[in-house]
């Protein structure tokens, strides 16, 4: 009966020390982060520095000369086409156009004097009363009043349209983004008096280079961000790109319509404009900085995980040659394939051969 005990308590040890040492087998798979290599296009992002502008900016000025006596607008002012936004002082003008119209007021009633004595002249005439000479003079002064009142009303339609140039009128809806002349200030047609900010396209500005410039096609979407405006971002569509070289270093001016715009965004204000260019048409094999490991002979590596099953793999060296750098990471040009398990963080505590409990990283 002892004998049998003794054997009974011998298998119970065993199984638990088996089962002890498949618990430590198990607990002995490291976790770490992987990847599956797939091969991506090449793209790098490139930040340029650019203005915020548009082609809806209109230099405002009054039609004749004068003084500027009343100034309604001012900076930042919405307005709406047909509003008044500055005066001229309007007596020199008035004056004018009473004038014109006292003289056309005269050539009336020349005209009407001018006409009484042609009809009765004609009567005359008929009737062998006046020389022919009297009758051809008394026509002629009539032409010559017809022809007098028209020049006089014209003149009078000039002093109108004058008169009314001494109101600046907005010419369409926008804001007043910049004012350039002052209340008491004696202008010409030429004065800019407003600068007005219509409600047409903004786009941003920016210059790149002659070896980015061959890479750009019209249509391409940019990322655009504001500074000053807590680095609002924004979207824009490149929609000219130019064909000379401007400034230094050889670079090409390019403009981004900014497609979602907002109306914190102002003309003038500087924005980074950031585009995607591909370096190259194949695909490359990249890989994160952290699955790269230095060997004691400078060679570079990374664990492949091999042998995969329920989430649970082999840990092995690979041996890879390195390219430039990418956004994703660093180019492999050869030692991985396609499809291949590779571990992303974590390789530096494995070791060659061991197994592996597997994380899912980056799609």
């Amino acid at each position: 009966m002892k004998n049998k005990f003794i054997i009974f308590t011998s298998v119970i040890l065993l199984f638990a020390c088996g089962k002890s040492k498949n618990d430590k087998q198990e607990e002995a798979a490291k976790p770490v982060v992987f990847e599956i290599v797939e091969p991506k296009l090449n793209e790098i992002k490139r930040t340029y520095s650019g203005t915020v502008n548009t082609e809806a900016l209109s230099n405002l000025s009054f039609r004749v000369s004068g003084t500027i006596n009343n100034r309604i607008a001012e900076l930042g002012d919405t307005v709406q086409k047909g509003d008044i936004l500055a005066t001229l002082d309007p007596i020199e003008y008035q004056v004018n156009y009473q004038k014109a119209l006292a003289d056309l007021d005269k050539g009336k009633a020349s005209l009407t004097e001018a006409n009484a004595n042609f009809k009765r002249s004609e009567t005359l005439y008929l009737e062998n009363s006046i020389s022919k000479a009297s009758y051809d003079s008394a026509t002629a002064s009539y032409k010559s009043a017809i022809s007098s009142v028209n020049a006089l009303q014209e003149s009078l339609n000039l002093a109108k349209i004058q008169l009314g140039y001494t109101y600046l009128i907005a010419p369409s809806n926008g804001s007043i983004g910049e004012v350039k002349s002052e209340v008491n200030q004696s202008i010409t047609p030429n004065t800019t008096v407003f600068v007005l900010n219509t409600t047409g396209d903004r786009f941003v500005e920016f210059n790149v280079s002659q070896s980015v410039v061959g890479d750009l096609k019209l249509g391409d979407n940019v990322d655009i961000t504001i500074t000053s405006l807590n680095n609002l971002n924004i979207q824009g569509i490149i929609t000219n790109i130019g064909t000379l070289s401007v400034g230094y270093g050889s670079t090409y001016p390019v403009k981004a319509k900014i497609i979602d715009t907002s109306n914190l965004v102002k003309v003038g204000m500087i924005a980074r404009v950031t585009i995607n260019t591909l370096a190259e048409n194949n695909k490359i094999i990249s890989v994160p900085l952290t699955s790269i490991l230095t060997a004691p002979d400078g060679s570079k590596y990374v664990f492949v995980i091999k042998d995969i099953q329920n989430n649970v793999g082999v840990v092995t060296k690979r041996t890879v040659t390195l390219g430039s750098n990418t956004q994703e990471g660093v180019e492999v040009i050869s030692g991985l394939a396609k499809g291949e398990y590779f571990v992303t963080k974590g390789s530096n505590s494995v070791l060659e051969n061991q197994k592996v409990s597997l994380i899912k990283g980056a799609e």
